[in-house]
């Protein structure tokens, strides 16, 4: 299950949530949240969403335009940086506790909220160790193996998940006025399809249940 809301500050928070593979020796579930920077035009205005329903809640829709997939790749847990960034965010990925993700990249491309520095982003997510990223050997292999490559489930890894979000709003929807009038105009909400493929740092292989 994944649901994805994107919030002021160009924050998108994307959380999916894991149920346990009994095969694989797994238990209950995993709540995992990724928090990536959105741009501006990503959003739909506030006005436009308080109008939005659905007529047919039940019924399977089909999305208007497939926006293929997004790779991510986390350096950091959140920390506190989720509540300083959008207290939306952090309520939205609460049940996650430390498993929240994010680029540090992204922290500079947050504007501070008013009364926060800048600063007081970086000092609150934790980056993973510094060896996760770099290469260890001439021909490139990671020092961190992907945890699908990894046998030993006590051992860090790189795990990757990938989910789809299958229908989600994502922006206005204008249609062509009458013949005589020549204007579009606003008549409805354009709704999206994207899938995401994320990477982010295990301290142990038995903590990704999502990897494949």
């Amino acid at each position: 299950m994944q649901l994805i809301v994107k919030l002021a500050q160009e924050v998108e928070a994307l959380k999916v949530i894991i149920p346990a593979e009994e095969e694989l020796g797994q238990t209950g579930l995993q709540t995992l949240c990724f928090l990536t920077h959105a741009a501006q035009a990503d959003f739909i205005a506030p006005d436009a969403m308080a109008k939005l329903r659905q007529k047919n809640p039940g019924a399977v829709r089909m999305a208007e335009e497939d926006k293929g997939w997004r790779q991510t790749t986390a350096t950091a847990w959140a920390g506190r940086a989720a509540r300083l960034l959008s207290p939306a965010a952090a309520r939205h990925c609460a049940a996650a506790r430390e498993r929240v993700y994010l680029r540090t990249a992204d922290l500079a491309r947050w504007a501070p909220r008013p009364g926060i520095e800048q600063s007081s982003y970086t000092s609150a997510v934790t980056p993973f160790p510094a060896h996760t990223l770099l290469s260890d050997s001439p021909d490139g292999k990671p020092a961190v193996a992907p945890c699908v490559a990894e046998p030993d489930p006590a051992k860090e890894c790189m795990c990757h998940t990938e989910v789809c979000v299958n229908w989600y709003p994502c922006g206005l929807k204008y249609c062509k006025g009458k013949p005589q009038g020549g204007l579009s105009y606003r008549c409805g909400i354009k709704t999206c399809r994207r899938c995401y493929r994320y990477h982010y740092y295990v301290r142990r292989r038995d903590a990704c249940m999502a990897y494949t």
